[in-house]
């Protein structure tokens, strides 16, 4: 007698509560409905599609290259019927996990020592959509759901935990040092102006596929045209333009592989000029789009 099917959404391991056990949630389908849900810290990732999870209401949307990571409390809601099913894997973590691991991070052992149960601080502007460009964060989280889905416990369960929190400690440190290249004199100053440039490179995420411009993208995070471009680059090291350009051009590599047609992921992420979206998109890979079309849909 063949296993029972695993429903289209499941939560693993059976029997884990949001804030007191790590757990995953991986669904697919085309109907996803979720209303302000306050849960805790955790990293939502979408492994096929393009999914917007609705925050302080805002349209955060992620696709196979990005997460997002929100923090315990932070209300989010979805009401998505898609024309194609998305799948979706999020990982929740146990109250205070992530906190500790990141405490634990960076002081030395002597203090854990001393003080065991000593109070973690709070990790500032982790909660936000994040590009995993060098491929460390997705690639493990999905290994993990695709584990999960078979109903085994994977013998790393626990460890996959920890070195999730290890990654986010680590893109904590990045985002510290993006603030540290902030303009400006005062603190306050600093952080309000790099929540901006956040702000402006969410939309850019949720805008991707459409025609936006540099004024677009200003107002946007409510400043100028002048101080976006410059304060971006120097924060993030690139142009809002090459950012856009590369956020878009991931997007296609993915459809491609896919098997979706040159012309459709063409206009689907936002280019308008078939010559210019080759020229872009070998310059970038190395590769032809059509010739990354065919060996995805090669026998």
């Amino acid at each position: 007698m063949k296993n029972k099917a695993r429903p289209p959404q499941y939560l693993f391991p059976d029997g884990a509560e949001f804030v007191k056990d790590n757990l995953v949630l991986h669904a697919r389908a085309k109907r996803h409905v979720v209303k302000d849900f306050p849960g805790p810290l955790s990293i939502k990732s979408v492994v096929s599609g393009l999914v917007p999870w609705v925050v302080d209401g805002r349209s955060l949307v992620v696709d196979a290259n990005s997460f997002l990571v929100l923090n315990e409390g932070q209300k989010y809601s979805m009401d998505l019927d898609l024309p194609r099913p998305a799948e979706t894997c999020c990982v929740f973590f146990q109250r205070g996990f992530v906190e500790q691991i990141a405490q634990d991070a960076t002081t030395p052992v002597q203090s854990s020592l001393d003080a065991p149960a000593r109070r973690a601080p709070a990790l500032h502007f982790l909660s936000r959509i994040h590009r995993d460009t060098s491929r460390s964060m997705l690639p493990r989280l999905w290994s993990l759901a695709a584990r999960c889905s078979a109903e085994l416990q994977p013998s790393s369960f626990e460890e996959d935990f920890l070195i999730l929190s290890e990654k986010l400690v680590l893109l904590y440190k990045e985002i510290t040092e993006q603030i540290s290249r902030v303009p400006g004199v005062r603190a306050a100053t600093h952080k309000e102006l790099f929540r901006r440039l956040q702000l402006a490179r969410e939309y850019m995420h949720s805008a991707a596929g459409e025609a936006i411009s540099l004024e677009d993208v200003a107002r946007e995070a409510c400043l100028s045209r002048y101080h976006l471009h410059r304060a971006f680059t120097r924060v993030f090291q690139q142009t809002p333009h090459a950012y856009l350009t590369a956020l878009r051009l991931e997007r296609a590599q993915t459809l491609l592989k896919r098997g979706r047609s040159v012309t459709e992921t063409c206009m689907e992420v936002g280019f308008s000029s078939m010559s210019s979206f080759s020229r872009l998109f070998r310059g970038h890979y190395g590769l032809t789009p059509s010739s990354v079309r065919k060996s995805a849909t090669a026998p």
